[in-house]
């Protein structure tokens, strides 16, 4: 089994923060994750940021924003992706993730969600 490393757990969050700020938005608690979002941006644990805002692996009733057991406030983005309109893979603008993106049905380049920039060409 592999040990997951930060830069899993950023790649990770970076992925599932724009599902996260929506959810936020709609339950009052966008200032909340932005604020943790921005502690990440400056250095502090992803890990940390995904227990606190992520889905859980269980099934059943999820920790909520109010601390009240909840189900389905946090899920896992769609599996698909849509197709690219460029056949270039981008990565990580300041390397601290393995994530890696193409541009979308319109050519837009892909953002990295937690620093907020365009990702770079790999």
């Amino acid at each position: 089994m592999r040990v997951q490393s930060e830069a899993d757990f950023l790649a990770r969050w970076c992925e599932l923060l724009p599902t996260l700020r929506e959810q936020a938005r709609s339950n009052g608690v966008l200032d909340r994750l932005d604020r943790d979002a921005e502690r990440v941006r400056e250095g502090a644990s992803a890990q940390r940021a995904l227990r606190k805002w992520g889905p859980r692996e269980s099934v059943g009733s999820q920790r909520g924003w109010s601390d009240r057991a909840t189900v389905g406030l946090a899920v896992l983005p769609g599996g698909g992706r849509p197709p690219g309109a460029g056949s270039a893979e981008y990565a990580c603008p300041r390397d601290r993730c393995a994530r890696r993106a193409h541009r979308d049905e319109h050519g837009h380049l892909p953002r990295c969600t937690a620093f907020d920039t365009p990702m770079r060409p790999a």
